[in-house]
């Protein structure tokens, strides 16, 4: 379009804000795509974490000579594993894993063939597993009882941590839409002042 009717002054400033309005605008979509990816990100690894609380199941009998059969069955999520057969049980014990302060454990069952770990994961309340070794090891040795279901459920745990990095995911998420904002309003600011 001919600009020879605008006045000098007028067509210097119209050639001016087309020439450089991207000098005058605030850059802003480096913070707010590390804002949003650190949310994402954080919110993803909330959704595997609760999805791999697992729930371990143990169910065991006695046979006519007394020999203990068991079991396991592990479901992580919505996936239940094939059940693992352990025969002649003898006994359940607590192994434990790290330094003096920082300790792990989990039972273990101890069967002729071997040993097997009830669960997957260490915990760190000794109390809970020991409790459970107990239940098994008092199980084997009285002969007046014939089966014992067990259950020990990580779930909550798995759940509590996952819901802890989707909040501060959407809060990342939150952080990056506010910052997005702020930009925006300094940007209309300062096209304002021009």
């Amino acid at each position: 379009m001919d600009n020879d009717w605008l006045p000098y002054d007028l067509k210097q400033r119209r050639r001016q804000n087309r020439l450089k309005p991207e000098k005058d605008q605030v850059k802003g979509w480096l913070p707010t795509l590390i804002f949003g990816c650190f949310g994402v990100l954080s919110i993803g690894i909330g959704i595997m974490e609760m999805g791999a609380g697992q729930m371990t199941e143990l169910s065991c009998r006695k046979s006519a000579t007394q020999t203990v059969i068991c079991r396991r069955t592990v479901t992580t999520g919505v996936i239940r594993e094939r059940p693992i057969e352990l025969q002649k049980v003898e006994a359940a014990r607590l192994q434990r894993v790290g330094r003096k302060f920082r300790n792990a454990y989990r039972v273990v069952l101890v069967t002729a063939s071997g040993e097997v770990a009830l669960t997957e994961d260490f915990k760190s309340d000794e109390r809970e597993n020991l409790d459970h070794a107990e239940q098994i090891n008092q199980f084997i040795e009285q002969s007046s009882e014939t089966s014992l279901e067990l259950q020990v459920d990580d779930r909550a745990q798995s759940n509590l941590f996952g819901l802890m990095f989707i909040s501060t995911g959407i809060l990342w998420v939150l952080m990056a839409v506010v910052l997005r904002i702020a930009i925006n309003r300094k940007t209309v600011l300062v096209k304002k002042m021009d």
